[in-house]
């Protein structure tokens, strides 16, 4: 039997060309069709930090490419047409949460990953900075290179990794404190170096046997690092513990001064500074402190936690400042005001100034000078300068003949607040305002402080 040859070329032909049109990934004139994505924003699990997708690709987060904000597991999904482009993250201070910590952030920033990485981290972040790539970046900072290029969180539940992945979730919770509030604004030397010394710190925290997960390594004021407790949550702030607090309503501040209280096991003691006192029940959910109060439930929201400065409004409009520090007894020292924290420095100045129990909040910011000036300005309005300097450890602002000036004394700081009061008030009790570092959180206490929760 013979076979005409074009007849089998041409079925040859046919039946291989229809293999060609199935879906053979390996031929490279097939386009790969892009998918969506889903990305983790991380120091803790960050969550209602806002994401961008940098179409332009300027490292900066345009209004028209904002996306959304991450949930309560600090996850987005990124729709296939923008699966290409690399992604920031803004934590806002005032709004995002962070997994690691009770409360809001106090500081804003910004983490940017290029469009491969499953996640947004400061390791990408401060690779992406120095031009290097995450495995790099792991070699000089100590860490392991597997860990940091992906969920150093969950890593932690893995036995393979989890001394690894504390290690690594150290310094990114104590890089955030580093970062600028935009990518643009950071300064990557400095950084290296705070990087630098907060990898000594966790190496004598490692060789000392301390906890990882209980510690956040801070840059003080004199450029030192220093290994400080975490607050993870309200409880651990709340329970077994006495503190001060009192209300920053300069009307209830004049009628009630402060007041001390102690929680523990469900039951809460509040005295006030005539030594009269009541008890309570109490529950804790979440950042909320609830309680009976003239036989209703109140709701105490806690909006900012640290050691030595909280923060919480009230049902009745009210803003409560709380700290451990003991600032109601005779005893009680202010503690000094430093050209440091004060020169080249921008501050926003939030106090009350109402003339009865409802709270008029006001914000200004103060941009003080080397030269010993300040401009202070409101939002909307010009602003003016005056002078500044430091005497006797307090802060005095000289305004023009005819205004009282300030003679600011310092009650508690932390990183992002400082709490006042000012000595020049002709009062028998102390009217307390604040010192915020970051505006986005100035603003958030100001919604705040008078609304409905």
């Amino acid at each position: 039997m013979h076979f005409k040859y074009s007849a089998i070329a041409a079925s040859m032909i046919a039946a291989l060309s229809l293999t060609g049109c199935g879906s053979d990934s390996s031929d490279p004139s097939t386009p790969v069709e892009p998918t969506a994505k889903q990305i983790k924003v991380i120091d803790g699990y960050l969550s209602q930090a806002q994401v961008c997708v940098d179409r332009n690709s300027n490292d900066s987060c345009d209004s028209n490419e904002i996306i959304g904000l991450t949930d309560g597991n600090g996850t987005i999904t990124i729709k296939a047409e923008d699966a290409k482009y690399a992604v920031i993250a803004r934590a806002i201070a005032g709004q995002t949460t962070d997994s690691d910590k009770a409360g809001k952030l106090g500081n804003s920033y910004e983490l940017i990953a290029h469009a491969e990485s499953k996640v947004v981290t400061p390791f990408t972040t401060m690779a992406k900075l120095q031009n290097k790539t995450v495995e790099a970046l792991a070699t000089e900072l100590n860490l392991d290179s597997a860990v940091v290029a992906g969920d150093y969180v969950a890593a932690k539940a893995q036995d393979g990794s989890a001394e690894a992945a504390k290690k690594a979730h150290l310094m990114a919770r104590s890089l955030t404190n580093e970062l600028a509030p935009s990518l643009a604004d950071n300064d990557t030397e400095a950084l290296s170096e705070s990087a630098d010394d907060i990898t000594k710190v966790i190496e004598d925290s490692i060789n000392n046997g301390d906890e990882l997960d209980d510690i956040v390594i801070e840059i003080n004021d004199d450029g030192t690092a220093e290994s400080k407790p975490i607050i993870a949550s309200l409880s651990d702030y709340l329970e077994g513990q006495t503190l001060s607090f009192v209300s920053m309503n300069k009307y209830y501040a004049q009628d009630e001064g402060i007041f001390k209280i102690t929680l523990q096991d469900g039951t809460l003691t509040v005295a006030d500074d005539t030594g009269a006192s009541m008890t309570e029940a109490y529950t804790i959910e979440g950042n909320s402190l609830i309680h009976i109060e003239d036989g209703e439930e109140s709701i105490e929201e806690f909006i900012y936690v640290s050691e030595q400065t909280s923060l919480a409004v009230t049902p009745q409009n009210d803003l409560n400042f709380w700290t451990k520090v003991d600032i109601s007894g005779e005893e009680f020292e202010f503690p000094a005001i430093t050209q440091t924290m004060i020169a080249d420095q921008t501050w926003y100045f939030l106090s009350d100034d109402s003339t009865d129990h409802k709270p008029y909040p006001m914000l200004a910011k103060m941009v003080f000078n080397k030269d010993k000036n300040v401009v202070i300005s409101e939002e909307g309005e010009e602003g003016f300068t005056i002078g500044w300097r430091i005497e006797n450890n307090e802060l005095i602002l000289d305004f023009p003949e005819g205004d009282n000036d300030m003679y600011i004394k310092l009650v508690t700081k932390d990183n992002n607040i400082l709490t006042i009061v000012d000595g020049g008030e002709e009062q028998n009790k102390n009217h307390f305002s604040l010192l915020v570092k970051d505006k986005a959180l100035a603003e958030s206490i100001v919604e705040k402080w008078g609304e409905e929760i």
